[in-house]
């Protein structure tokens, strides 16, 4: 008898946790954006420095780290460019946002804040909520008007080919560039299928380039520590994604002037908890590099 009812506790507390993660989830919405400016050649400026910011999901905290070693140095991009997560780094810090405000920030942020779960045979995520989040957070309506030129970067399914977003709403292309395939509901721009920049650019040194840029520094989060994976279908798969994105922008990632590579990865995909290391990881990774910047600079 003890055994039925402990077997009925467990089932009842499945049944309120399934009922409470359907009550949770909401029903997809097209995310249709005839805003983005997302073209391959855009107009460029004369520049002296530009960061690339690369993707990596969650190890996106470690861009702060780095823009923090690079205060404390005096160190100021003229331009930055962003994939993926990137590319909230690139459009938080082109906005105008000061070191401490961003600190700040994403000292707050949760998953929650930024990921709507869907049930929708197009996503897991609709994209929306991480959009709606990034316009919270930043006081333009325009990537074009922002004091910092930027580059977000996607991946265009429709032509097979890498875009820029130099233009539009900014939320709408932080979500564009981080729509990961299969996992985020697609973003559709006049007419095309944009998905996650990462696919052919994790590190957008290209894209920093095409705004001017003479020189460049990239910050490569997940392409230089990638460790053999648990033997698991979804684990695989994800490790088998990463590896064939980052062999495609290996020669864009070697165009960089200098590379800062920060040595973390963490527990899982989702792992706010690790802000903090990830943050030192960046600014560790970048203090080590800094003789090598102050080189770049001094030419």
């Amino acid at each position: 008898m003890a055994i039925q009812r402990f077997g009925k506790v467990l089932m009842l507390k499945s049944l309120i946790i399934s009922a409470t993660t359907v009550g949770l989830m909401a029903c997809s919405s097209p995310n249709v954006y005839e805003d983005l400016n997302a073209a391959t050649t855009p107009e460029r400026a004369k520049h002296e420095l530009g960061i690339a910011f690369g993707g990596g999901g969650v190890r996106g905290f470690m861009h702060l780290g780095v823009l923090k070693a690079l205060k404390e140095e005096g160190i100021k991009p003229d331009v930055v460019s962003g994939t993926s997560a990137g590319s909230i780094a690139a459009t938080l810090y082109a906005s105008g946002m000061n070191l401490s405000k961003m600190e700040e920030t994403i000292d707050e942020v949760n998953l929650s804040d930024i990921a709507d779960f869907v049930v929708s045979s197009k996503g897991l995520v609709n994209g929306k909520r991480l959009s709606k989040w990034i316009n919270t957070q930043v006081e333009y309506d325009d990537l074009a008007d922002m004091p910092i030129p930027v580059a977000v970067t996607a991946t265009n399914l429709t032509t097979q080919e890498t875009v820029i977003i130099r233009s539009g709403n900014p939320g709408h292309a932080v979500q564009a560039s981080s729509t990961i395939p299969g996992a985020f509901v697609p973003v559709q721009n006049q007419g095309d299928i944009l998905i996650d920049g990462g696919v052919f650019s994790v590190v957008p040194v290209y894209a920093a380039r095409n705004l001017g840029a003479n020189k460049v520094i990239a910050v490569d989060i997940y392409c230089h520590n990638q460790t053999a994976p648990e033997i698991s279908a979804s684990k695989i798969t994800l490790a088998a994604f990463r590896m064939q994105s980052c062999r495609l922008s290996q020669d864009e990632l070697n165009s960089a002037d200098v590379v800062i590579a920060p040595q973390f990865e963490p527990s899982s995909s989702g792992a706010f908890d690790e802000k903090s290391q990830a943050i030192e990881a960046g600014y560790l990774a970048t203090k080590e590099a800094m003789p090598k910047i102050k080189a770049l600079l001094a030419m």
